[in-house]
């Protein structure tokens, strides 16, 4: 079994890295592995190396320029991304990447150990596969088999909580500059009368917005608005899992 590590940080002013691992012929299938830290891209590497003599080729990147330039290569076929290598854009960014290049085939994969619950927010706007540190040494290789193979790979901890955000609704709410903020409030814990405190307005105008929020996503608690709003990126990347307030 892999020990687990504490959450990894993010590190700035890296000098832009694409290195090119496996034979990089004509005809060559190249696989994108994204992260900022050398050690996890050889710890991923290690998995994929073997496909390596199956016609794919690996760009070692560790900068999202260097990322968007690759990734909408002609011959680039797959990308394994570290679940934090885009900070706190990830899920839009994955989503943008899914639809801008709906034949790439997305993988995550996680170096630290995640909450459930983001792991699952990750996933479920990635439409990927997912890798973590949770898994045995023999469940990854056999998700990185699968991929490989052009099926998804999802850890049984994650079916779960996937199965919750399939069950959101899937409507595109549009929300006003106030809505978000009440939104955002509601998603802190502050209650009706903390949200109207903060942003200075009365609690009956706080009702009405509340009211008006929950029919724009057709939802009637809080609970399952945040949740749909997180899914959708109307919030920014942060657990919300925990939360338990009423407004």
């Amino acid at each position: 079994m892999i020990t687990e590590s504490n959450t990894r940080t993010t590190t700035g002013n890296l000098v832009p890295a694409c290195i090119c691992r496996g034979r990089r012929g004509m005809g060559a299938k190249m696989v994108i592995v994204a992260s900022d830290s050398r050690d996890v891209q050889d710890w991923i590497y290690r998995y994929l190396e073997p496909y390596g003599l199956k016609g794919y080729a690996f760009y070692l990147v560790e900068r999202e320029d260097v990322f968007s330039e690759y990734v909408g290569k002609i011959d680039t076929v797959m990308a394994f991304v570290e679940d934090i290598f885009f900070g706190e854009k990830t899920i839009g960014m994955l989503d943008n990447i899914r639809k801008q290049y709906p034949k790439l085939k997305l993988a995550l994969f996680s170096a630290s150990v995640l909450p459930l619950g983001m792991a699952a927010r990750y996933l479920y706007w990635s439409m990927g596969s997912y890798l973590s540190l949770r898994d045995s040494e023999k469940e990854i290789r056999e998700s990185v088999e699968a991929i490989f193979w052009k099926r998804l790979a999802v850890p049984s901890y994650l079916k779960g909580c996937l199965d919750e955000y399939g069950r959101l609704s899937d409507k595109e709410p549009r929300l006003t500059h106030r809505e978000i903020e009440i939104v955002r409030c509601a998603g802190e814990g502050k209650t009706g009368r903390e949200i109207a405190s903060v942003l200075m307005l009365s609690r009956r105008t706080v009702r009405n917005h509340i009211s008006n929020i929950y029919q724009k996503f057709g939802i009637r608690n809080m609970v399952g608005v945040l949740k749909l709003a997180v899914s959708k990126g109307i919030l920014p990347v942060e657990d919300i899992m925990g939360f338990t307030h009423k407004v």
